[in-house]
């Protein structure tokens, strides 16, 4: 398992050597007392730092402890390493004038101290811009994980809003055919019937030639309209498999050997699936008649009840240019947006397969179905 470190780790644990490193000082020196206090203190500011988020301004508190306790010390001047080290974490580079005042105010071990405040210095650096590079990772990280969300709660309306399209279609189709079939049929329907009954109460003449003429006339009437409404019903365009069959068999002319099969219910396959495989058949078709010498593609179009897929495979040499059209791209970014996918191969042949799943944005629909 792969441990994640973090900036700020590094941080608390440059503040303890500094710790550390005055403690050795005061061991050094004998300055029990003076040397204890003035740690302790520190050692409580630093540990603030750790527990709670803290103003920058409590820097300033460590610095005027260490400028106090100066008089009774020497070695606190070493202490300004921390209100130096935290103010470049942050970012206040103006920090850095520490060194020179503790320069100015030190009386022993110049070298030492410049050396010291150096490498502190350096490595404050260091953290404030890899602080500052984790930043911008965790940002742009949480940038990217907002804009998926966003784009699969995109997705969800989009199945919802097809799906309700769907209904409102054929709702009101419904009413559509029930108004026709009222208006037309229905009226003329009555009228016969109404026109047999009065046939049947009349005695032979004229008149009742004439009644059935009307009912005669109704009748063929109610057949002319229910013929045109059945024609109404039945699509003029190809749709679905049948245009995709259409596809396979027209697109290549007689040059190529096309085997179209399919497999399962089409009928459960959404309408934007559809409109989403009949380009990506064209564009395989046509990068086969461009990239490939092949005599033979075979076609497999199989619905389930999770998913559509559609194959297509040649058994030509193909170019490598063959999977790097613009067409191709432009698709495999409706198919992921869709929730499917478009692979690519052309180790044996060309190989394109589509997956799309057909169960999302259903379960409302069938639910309605059958209340």
């Amino acid at each position: 398992m792969k441990v994640k470190v973090e900036p700020i780790t590094f941080v608390y644990l440059i503040r303890i050597l500094c710790l550390l490193f005055l403690s050795t000082l005061w061991v050094v020196n004998d300055q029990w007392n003076n040397g204890f206090i003035l740690i302790f203190i520190l050692a409580i500011l630093a540990g603030i730092r750790w527990r709670f988020k803290v103003p920058f301004w409590l820097s300033f508190v460590d610095l005027v402890c260490c400028l106090l306790f100066l008089p009774i010390w020497s070695a606190s001047i070493y202490g300004i390493a921390l209100p130096l080290f935290d103010g470049i974490v942050k970012g206040r580079f103006y920090s850095l004038l520490l060194i020179p005042v503790s320069m100015i105010l030190s009386t022993v071990h110049e070298v030492l101290l410049l050396w010291y405040l150096l490498n502190v210095s350096v490595i404050g650096v260091i953290l404030y811009f890899w602080n500052k590079s984790y930043d911008q990772t965790i940002r742009e990280a949480d940038e990217e994980r907002l804009a998926r969300y966003e784009l699969e709660k995109v997705k969800a309306e989009l199945l919802e809003a097809n799906s309700q399209a769907v209904q409102m279609a054929e709702v009101s189709e419904r009413y559509r055919i029930a108004r026709d079939l009222h208006d037309h049929l229905g009226h003329d329907l009555t009228g016969a019937v109404l026109g047999l009954q009065t046939y049947r109460r009349l005695e032979k003449g004229r008149e009742k030639e004439a009644i059935l003429d009307q009912v005669q006339e109704r009748i063929e009437r109610s057949t002319t309209t229910l013929r045109e409404t059945v024609h109404d019903l039945t699509p003029v365009a190809r749709l679905g498999a049948e245009q995709l069959a259409f596809i396979a068999n027209n697109y290549l002319g007689n040059e190529v050997e096309v085997e179209f099969n399919k497999s399962g219910n089409m009928n459960v396959v959404p309408v934007h699936i559809w409109s989403l495989l009949e380009p990506c058949m064209k564009e395989v078709l046509t990068n086969i008649a461009r990239h490939s010498d092949a005599t033979k593609v075979i076609i497999h179009l199989d619905v389930t009840e999770m998913i559509v897929r559609l194959s297509v495979q040649d058994n030509g040499v193909v170019s490598p240019q063959a999977d790097k059209g613009t067409g191709l791209r432009h698709l495999k970014a409706r198919a992921r947006a869709a929730g499917g996918s478009i692979t690519v191969s052309i180790a044996d042949g060309y190989l394109v397969v589509c997956v799309f799943p057909i169960n999302e944005g259903r379960g409302e629909l069938n639910e309605d179905r059958h209340r």
